[in-house]
């Protein structure tokens, strides 16, 4: 139950103490890892530990400056890696041979979503504060430059992990739940009230007007469509 209440109270946190993580909980995050489930046992994710300090400043450049992965004690970046299916497919030299497709990004993808919410599991029972770093994707081809990750892997997820600095406001939670089917009046209803909640939320914690809605959308107006043709570019998905 006290991991349980760790995952309901869980923020994401971008300051982090200059303290090292312990080597000790370094390896258990990495057991935790490489013990996550991926699809047909494929293990069709890589994670690259970024440790070197310019390798990381050039990756928060390349995403406007996110501090927190300089700063961070621990950082991440999880990777859709097909590599070992292809190694496998040619080894057999089977008439069939693997080649990415679009539902092979979507396990891949998912597989390397889930390894790290393992991670992320992982460190917080460890009594360490995390962030997940989506705009990754933003700078494929650099990031993929930069820590030789060839034409068969994707940057998918990062994450940040150390010791929080302070404590964060939990945010307001919606609803993702519906017994046997789905109900879309029912969820319009919950964003209609998710929306008064986190506005009111942003009015408490950052004494701002900003709307969650307004700063939702706009977030997927950055951009967007350079990072779908940079994905199928690199998984040679036409």
């Amino acid at each position: 139950m006290q991991h349980i209440q760790k995952l309901l109270s869980r923020s994401s946190e971008r300051n982090y103490k200059e303290n090292k993580i312990e080597q000790e909980k370094i390896d258990y995050i990495y057991k935790v890892i490489n013990s996550s489930p991926t699809s047909n046992n494929s293990h069709d994710y890589s994670v690259i530990n970024v440790a070197d300090k310019e390798l990381r400043r050039k990756i928060s450049f390349y995403l406007d400056t996110q501090k927190h992965i300089v700063d961070a004690p621990l950082f991440l970046l999880f990777v859709a890696d097909s590599n070992r299916l292809k190694y496998l497919s040619n080894k057999l030299n089977s008439s069939k041979k693997f080649n990415n497709s679009l539902n092979s990004l979507i396990t891949s993808c998912g597989d390397a979503f889930i390894a790290a919410s393992f991670a992320h599991s992982a460190a917080l029972s460890l009594d360490l504060h995390s962030c997940f770093v989506g705009i990754v994707r933003g700078s494929i081809p650099e990031i993929c430059k930069s820590l030789n990750l060839n034409e068969n892997m994707i940057p998918i997820i990062g994450l940040t992990i150390g010791y929080g600095k302070q404590s964060n406001i939990t945010k307001p939670k919606i609803n993702h739940i519906y017994e046997d089917k789905y109900n879309l009046e029912t969820v319009f209803n919950e964003v209609e009230q998710y929306e008064l909640d986190m506005n009111k939320y942003y009015k408490e914690r950052e004494n701002s007007d900003k709307k969650w809605s307004e700063t939702l959308i706009k977030s997927y107006d950055i951009g967007s469509d350079q990072v779908d043709k940079e994905i199928l570019k690199k998984w040679n998905i036409k």
